[in-house]
């Protein structure tokens, strides 16, 4: 634990305001004759000297103060979470200092540096708020610690404790509130409505007493007939299907409305469909494209049951947005070889119109053996653009800019639903409600 002395504002002060009075009292002597002997400035700058050494010594022997730091291991991005802290020492008299704890410089915090007065005897602890925003393996360095001599002349300063490792996930936070709403049938205070089932693609639950509201099909003569009053069977979502989730991870995912990507908004939506889907009994597996290097791709096999919402979230926590471009048809070729059994396939990217053509072709190439579903994430700017008054020539013109490109991106979204393709154009805001609120639609239709 190696120490840092600086002279402290006080002993600063000190040599200022004897400087000072040295510097008067030469200007008395030359000018009117008068003033303190010529020995008394040195002997007063030695006197300020010795003390000020005095005090460096007795620092010396103050005790160390040791941190232990107290915090998840992992942590959800774009979240705040609590970071305590524990302050052991050995003083005997009070004494204050200030804590600065070595956060990632990617993450946001609050209620730091840190002023606590420690009592002798007396161990004490203090928290702050950490929000990380970037994902992947971080660590929170050693904490800095800092306080006065016992004459205040010196600042002393050190490093102590441990450095923790940190994971920074995808949004897990949000797959806990719809775990609790989903438990007292509210998920739709996120936003997520479960459509009723209709059509013949439905799974036979149970068989139950007739209910005022049954339809008609749902009547089971045979067992009506057996049991002598009405009965009415009882249907289930289809269980075991196949859900794909393709994320562009191209440089047009690094787009920010907020303080997260695209690409971020993307992988928070995407697990939260993920832990829908799984919790509904279907298998979820996961494609990224559009990488850089030897991880072009990345791909999670299948996965089934609840409990294997922790595979994909260690299998993408890292994965990040690069400046290459993504390459759909390659992706869609990839993925004709990874998943053979048909799917529910959603692709998450952000495209231009200059991609329609590429994107088309892909799609084409999904569709015939997977149902596919194409989300477009559209940048705020762009609505807010053509909300804003138009009051003056510039502002004629980029309203009409604004108009044509979302002219072409809405032919770009035709294109696609008259291809026979499930299409979704919304900020990333709105991104994990439209695609949840989409699987319930396309699990409800039984067209999978």
């Amino acid at each position: 634990m190696r120490r840092k002395w600086t002279p402290s504002s006080r002993l600063i002060t000190a040599f200022a305001l004897l400087s000072a009075a040295v510097f008067i009292n030469a200007v008395s002597k030359s000018y009117f004759n008068t003033g303190l002997a010529d020995y008394l400035p040195a002997v007063l700058f030695g006197g300020l000297i010795t003390i000020a050494l005095l005090d460096f010594m007795l620092s010396r022997r103050l005790p160390p103060v040791e941190i232990t730091r107290e915090v998840a291991g992992n942590l959800a991005v774009d979240k705040w979470a609590p970071v305590k802290l524990r302050i052991k020492h050995n003083f005997a008299q009070p004494t204050q200092i200030s804590i600065f704890d070595g956060v990632p410089g990617s993450a946001d915090y609050d209620n730091l540096p840190l002023t606590i007065d420690l009592q002798p005897n007396h161990h004490s602890r203090s928290e702050y708020q950490l929000r990380p925003l970037v994902r992947g393996a971080e660590k929170i360095n050693q904490t800095q610690v800092e306080f006065y001599s016992p004459l205040g002349f010196w600042a002393i300063r050190y490093w102590t404790g441990e450095i923790t490792p940190i994971k920074v996930y995808p949004d897990f936070v949000a797959i806990a509130n719809y775990a609790i709403l989903a438990t007292e049938n509210h998920t739709s205070q996120m936003g997520i409505k479960k459509r009723q089932r209709r059509g013949e693609g439905m799974e036979f639950h149970q068989l139950r007493d007739y209910r005022q509201g049954d339809s008609l099909r749902q009547l089971d003569w045979k067992a009506t007939a057996r049991r002598q009053k009405l009965m009415a069977r009882d249907y289930q979502d289809e269980r075991d299907q196949q859900i794909v989730l393709m994320i562009d991870s191209g440089r047009r995912m690094r787009a920010k409305d907020d303080e997260l990507s695209h690409f971020d908004h993307a992988l928070n939506a995407m697990l939260l469909v993920s832990y829908i889907a799984l919790r509904q009994g279907d298998n979820v597996s996961l494609l990224s494209f559009g990488s850089e290097g030897n991880q072009k791709h990345r791909w999670i096999p299948p996965q089934k049951g609840v409990e294997r919402v922790k595979t994909l979230l260690n299998g993408i926590y890292d994965l990040q947005a690069t400046q290459a471009t993504a390459d759909y048809i390659t992706a869609a070729e990839k993925l004709a070889i990874l998943q053979p059994k048909r799917s529910l396939v959603i692709l998450v990217t952000n495209s231009r119109d200059e991609d329609n053509n590429e994107l088309l072709l892909a799609v084409n190439l999904l569709k015939k053996r997977h149902l596919v579903m194409v989300v477009n994430i559209r940048e705020h700017i762009l609505d807010k653009l053509a909300d804003t008054p138009v009051r003056d020539f510039d502002d004629a013109l980029h309203y009409a800019g604004v108009q044509q490109f979302l002219h072409e991106r809405s032919e770009s979204h035709q294109q696609l639903t008259s291809s026979g393709i499930y299409a979704i154009d919304c900020t990333a805001n709105e991104l994990a409600v439209r695609v949840a609120n989409a699987y319930w639609e396309i699990k409800g239709a039984g067209v999978l």
